[in-house]
């Protein structure tokens, strides 16, 4: 874990660390390194029951259950219950139960890990209904029915943060930013001026910042077509599935190629980035408007729009 003590006489302490697939980045004001230890421990508690690429992960067991109830952490009955509702609200854009299309993709291995696979049972499909699925908030059991497996995948980053950095905030720091791979969540005192202020960088030109936001209670997460790709039968994948035919969306000059969303949890900001940058179209606004979220989307040819609510965010 890197340690930076940005501005001692205002306690602003940063760490970075590896994470979940991605580079996490704390910043805790009026905290110590105890709360950046705490962030890093978890964290890695959360991706160990949540990632699809530990065969002994509570969503690894979840999907090879055949049906059966499986005890997990209330953390984990959370995480489903956000899946549902994300992919209701969305009318399936948002949907985690394309596992079997990335894995039909070539998506089995971890890209930061190549010897982690994903182990899928007989009989698994993509686009499926989540309705029957069975949760027991009493028992803490969750069973899926035997055709459908879930991939955390971006809604556990966005989940997480916003897990870690309440918990934070529980122990008495003045303000906390936790950023999970571009999954931000912050909350209290800010680290410039009282205020979180939070770049949202091109998908087109590396390190470019196209607009800025402030946050003192809120997230933002972005989603890209060009987040994860990989090679698969000689062709460039990525990770942006349309959910009816089970490919990768496709490119062309004037798709979407970056949603960045801001909402009151990063959990929501994420379902609605994934929804949006799966839907390929700037019409689908209304849809966040109705769920009073905020969005900005990049094409392909670097053209920029954004949606009603953003602009008072704006920094």
């Amino acid at each position: 874990m890197l340690v930076i003590e940005d501005n001692p006489t205002r306690g602003v302490l940063r760490s970075e660390f590896a994470v979940m697939g991605n580079t996490a980045k704390i910043t805790v004001v009026g905290g110590s390194l105890h709360h950046l230890r705490f962030a890093q421990e978890r964290l890695s508690q959360l991706e160990q029951i949540w990632s699809r690429f530990l065969p002994d992960s509570e969503i690894s067991i979840l999907n090879s259950a055949q049906s059966k109830p499986i005890v997990v952490h209330r953390e984990t009955i959370e995480l489903v219950k956000y899946m549902i509702a994300g992919r209701r609200l969305t009318n399936g854009l948002f949907d985690p139960t394309l596992l079997p299309a990335l894995i039909a993709n070539g998506y089995r291995a971890s890209l930061t890990n190549p010897m982690h696979l994903t182990l899928l049972p007989d009989g698994a499909k993509f686009n499926q209904s989540l309705d029957m699925v069975a949760i027991d908030e009493n028992a803490l059991t969750i069973s899926l029915p035997g055709n459908i497996t879930l991939d955390p995948g971006s809604i556990g980053k966005g989940m997480a943060a916003d897990i870690v950095a309440k918990e934070l905030m529980q122990q008495n720091v003045s303000g906390v930013c936790v950023n999970v791979g571009g999954d931000v969540r912050c909350i209290g005192l800010g680290d410039l001026d009282g205020e979180w202020i939070i770049g949202i960088e091109s998908p087109i030109f590396l390190g470019e910042i196209i607009d800025r936001v402030s946050l003192r209670d809120g997230a933002v997460a972005t989603s890209s077509v060009r987040a994860k790709s990989w090679q698969h039968d000689g062709t460039t994948k990525h990770h942006v599935i349309n959910p009816t035919t089970g490919l990768s969306r496709n490119v062309d000059e004037k798709s979407l190629l970056q949603v960045s969303v801001l909402a009151r949890e990063c959990v929501w900001a994420e379902i609605f980035s994934t929804a949006l940058l799966v839907a390929n179209s700037g019409l689908r606004f209304s849809m966040v408007d109705d769920s009073n979220v905020a969005a900005l989307t990049v094409r392909t040819d670097g053209f920029v729009t954004q949606s009603s609510q953003w602009i008072k965010f704006q920094r």
